[in-house]
């Protein structure tokens, strides 16, 4: 069991603070490595996998055995959803001569003489820096290069996604209850049946038309609820008769990178 320790540098009207993360890995006799979080905003005791990697995420207060316990519980569901994450594609592997970008930011990889890895959003640039001694490509280097990257993309999906759903839907007539920021990789948004639009961050990796594509979608089923014919003419209608294409356009992209 170890600390995943970076430090975030992020700029606001107020200027620079500084955003801390401290999660580890332990190693289970039968799973191997299992990613446990300890949230403040956690309620109860969850359990996904996402990008082959399980994690465990955990109530402040919360004993980490019962964790564990609940962990070993779930064995078989586990076993099924990561052999069906090992179908996934080859990660891609982050280091200085990556090239990545999303909706808000370029990333780029530094090397520094920093005893951890630094993490700083100005200007729509992401920087990480990298201490100058550490394997960018073992893995524990590739899992605090990839948390921190999420953690930036949720923080820019809150600032930028909610506004866009919402000039869309005033500018189509929509209404809906509210929308939530996820870490969805099984979907790229779902609206509820009491209006509740639920969009992944990883939206923030797609070509802006994409985005506004699912953003739509979500929308159109405040109205239409199933994919019937009624659903998909009234897409047709919001996004100017591109829908067809860009329907087949977005399967080439994934909810993870």
């Amino acid at each position: 069991m170890f600390l995943l320790i970076a430090t975030f540098v992020c700029h606001n009207l107020e200027g620079e603070y500084y955003m801390p993360l401290k999660e580890y890995y332990y190693t289970d006799e039968v799973l191997g490595r299992v990613l446990i979080k300890h949230s403040a905003r956690a309620h109860y005791i969850n359990l996904k996998i996402r990008s082959g990697e399980v994690i465990l995420t955990l109530p402040e207060g919360v004993d980490e055995s019962k964790g564990l316990a609940f962990l070993r519980s779930k064995y078989d569901w586990i076993r099924e959803h990561l052999s069906m994450a090992k179908a996934n594609k080859e990660k891609l592997v982050f280091d200085e001569n990556v090239q990545f970008s999303t909706l808000t930011f370029e990333l780029k990889i530094l090397r520094g003489l920093s005893s951890d890895f630094q993490f700083k959003l100005a200007s729509n640039l992401l920087t990480i820096i990298c201490p100058n001694n550490v394997n960018l490509r073992s893995q524990s280097s590739q899992d605090i290069i990839r948390m921190g990257i999420e953690k930036v993309l949720r923080m820019e999906a809150k600032r930028v996604l909610p506004s866009r759903l919402r000039a869309l839907a005033q500018q189509h007539g929509f209404s809906y209850q509210q929308v939530t920021i996820r870490s969805s990789q099984s979907r790229w948004g779902s609206c509820s049946t009491s209006g509740n639009i639920n969009l992944s961050y990883f939206l923030l990796t797609l070509p802006p038309h994409l985005v506004d594509y699912v953003l739509l979608h979500e929308l159109c089923h405040t109205k239409e609820m199933n994919h019937g014919p009624a659903f998909w003419a009234l897409m047709k209608k919001v996004t100017n008769g591109k829908s067809d294409v860009w329907k087949k356009e977005i399967k080439q992209y994934h909810t993870s990178f």
